[in-house]
């Protein structure tokens, strides 16, 4: 009896050891609800400075005869005053006899000097750039006594004035020192270098409304430093 309940013990252990094969898995869920987005975090602290970029092909070729400042003061067509202040610094190469050059001569006993001056605003291109000044500078006798400035000397100025309004006017005229329309002509500070062509000095002159684009009496002023070349004669 002892036997046969031992016996039956351990059949039912045997039969609850076994257990049943793994069920297949039932279909996904419906997809919760989205999230709130989270808080943004912080910004994040500004990179160091790039270095400065390199000048672009042909700038120091086009800018080592060095440069004119010019300042224009006066009265729009439309009645407001301005004032404007640019440097010319672009030379253009194609003609360096006219745009940056010196001719020395003698006569008797007087000397001659003419300084011939032009400079764009940005690089010269006829077809797409014709914003520049010139100034021709002819002196008798520099450096004496008797110095004095010849009648050609002249200026002229192909640019446009653009007010803070968004409004410009243009201006394209030639002034000859001496002839009507011009007064109050005046180089002051000039130093001129024979030995390296380096020509500096400041300039102002005043400008009657009839003679130029304006409309209005105008004052031009500025200073030159500059470079220049002298042709080798035969």
């Amino acid at each position: 009896m002892r036997l046969l309940s031992m016996g039956l013990l351990a059949v039912c252990l045997s039969v609850t050891s076994c257990s049943p094969e793994d069920g297949k898995d039932g279909l996904p869920g419906a997809q919760g609800p989205q999230g709130e987005q989270g808080i943004q975090g912080p910004q994040g602290e500004q990179g160091p400075q790039g270095e400065v970029g390199a000048n672009g092909v042909g700038f120091d070729e086009l800018t080592q005869y060095g440069h004119i400042n010019v300042t224009l003061q006066g009265t729009r067509p439309d009645g407001e005053a301005f004032e404007d202040s640019n440097t010319f610094r672009f030379i253009g190469i194609e003609d360096l006899a006219g745009h940056n050059s010196i001719t020395f001569s003698e006569e008797g006993d007087n000397t001659y000097h003419e300084f011939r001056m032009r400079r764009f605003l940005s690089t010269p291109d006829l077809n797409y750039n014709e914003t520049w000044f010139r100034i021709f500078l002819n002196i008798e006798n520099l450096g004496t006594d008797n110095e004095i400035y010849l009648p050609n000397t002249r200026a002229q100025l192909y640019y446009s004035v653009i007010g803070e309004d968004n409004k410009f006017f243009r201006i394209d005229d030639l002034w000859i020192f001496g002839e009507p329309g011009l007064s109050d002509f005046e180089y002051t500070d000039l130093v001129w270098d024979d030995t390296t062509n380096h020509l500096t000095f400041s300039f102002t002159f005043t400008v009657d409304a009839e003679f130029n684009d304006s409309g209005h009496e105008l004052t031009v002023s500025g200073d030159v430093d500059v470079f220049l070349l002298e042709q080798i004669q035969p």
